[in-house]
């Protein structure tokens, strides 16, 4: 009878999963037949997991480092952890967040623009998290809250970092080969606007340019995107809003992504109300303004900065 794996074996094969699983080259199936075969498994995969977690709460503190450790290759290091056990696999994940990724984020009301190593260009919109890893046989990149704008270079002949790029976010797994997209991420949806070039929703659904995807847990839908989702889509990297005869809520909750002080409506009736127009991000005296004038709603900004909205 062969000699059960001892649990520093079982958390060396479950960090090796979670890089696999992390760098896209494991199957889930596989994974899954893995962590069926023995109980333990399933223990060990989550001691791993619970470790990165911990990691990911100080992960702001190590940000802060003013000399990095020098990078490493992730599977080694995610070895050594299992290898080390304890204590010490908390110690080597801080490690490894720190080498792995790159990464950026907006407060509210900012937008930011970086580039990635391989020449892809990032718009970030108003409070949004991304990560990215680039390397010479992959490319990825994270969204982990809020709303991008990709914009994918060609893939250069013979160069590794030319392979699609791919954006793991919300538990989808999308392919993108050279172009433009828009990508938000919401509490319980994710909408992916692709307008040059071409996606691919977890290796099989394909998205067209001129195509909006929304994927709300494992269902996708496509359909052609409507003119005002393209036009909000270009105008927000200008610090712009467009609305297009949207009820006044809808209207509300898009100005208060980028507010601090948000905006309330005191009366439920007044959510019903539909306008257009376009408007500032960061200001909203044109929408109060237009309010006032056109529909007679008063706005009163109170001590806290609120800005509750009533019939006059």
């Amino acid at each position: 009878m062969a000699t059960p794996p001892t649990t520093q074996q079982l958390m060396e094969e479950a960090a090796g999963w979670l890089a696999a699983l992390d760098a896209g080259s494991a199957a889930p199936e596989a994974f899954a037949q893995w962590r069926a075969g023995d109980p333990r498994r399933a223990v060990a995969f989550a001691q791993v997991v619970d470790a990165l977690e911990q990691v990911e709460r100080l992960r702001a503190v190590h940000e802060r480092e003013p000399a990095p450790p020098p990078r490493v290759e992730r599977r080694l290091l995610l070895r050594a952890a299992a290898l080390a056990g304890g204590a010490s696999v908390a110690g080597a994940f801080i490690a490894v967040q720190a080498n792995a990724r790159e990464s950026a984020s907006t407060i509210t009301g900012e937008r930011r623009t970086i580039i990635l190593d391989d020449g892809t260009r990032v718009h970030l919109n108003t409070a949004t998290g991304i990560s990215w890893r680039i390397d010479g046989t992959s490319r990825s990149v994270w969204l982990d809250e809020g709303e991008i704008r990709l914009e994918v270079k060609p893939r250069p002949p013979g160069s590794g970092a030319g392979h699609p790029l791919r954006l793991i976010v919300a538990g989808a797994n999308i392919r993108l080969d050279a172009g433009i997209f828009n990508v938000r991420r919401q509490p319980e949806s994710v909408g992916l606007l692709v307008l040059s070039g071409r996606a691919a929703l977890d290796g099989r659904r394909m998205v067209d340019a001129g195509s909006l995807a929304q994927v709300i847990g494992k269902s996708v839908s496509v359909r052609p995107a409507e003119t005002i989702a393209i036009a909000r889509a270009q105008s927000w990297r200008n610090g712009q809003l467009v609305f297009e005869g949207e009820s006044l809520d809808f209207v509300v909750a898009e100005f208060n992504r980028y507010l601090d002080h948000k905006i309330v409506i005191a009366d439920p009736s007044l959510s019903r109300i539909r306008l257009g127009g376009r408007f500032t991000t960061t200001d909203p005296a044109d929408l109060l303004t237009a309010l006032q004038a056109s529909f007679g709603i008063r706005s009163v900004r109170g001590d806290t900065g609120a800005i509750t909205l009533t019939t006059a």
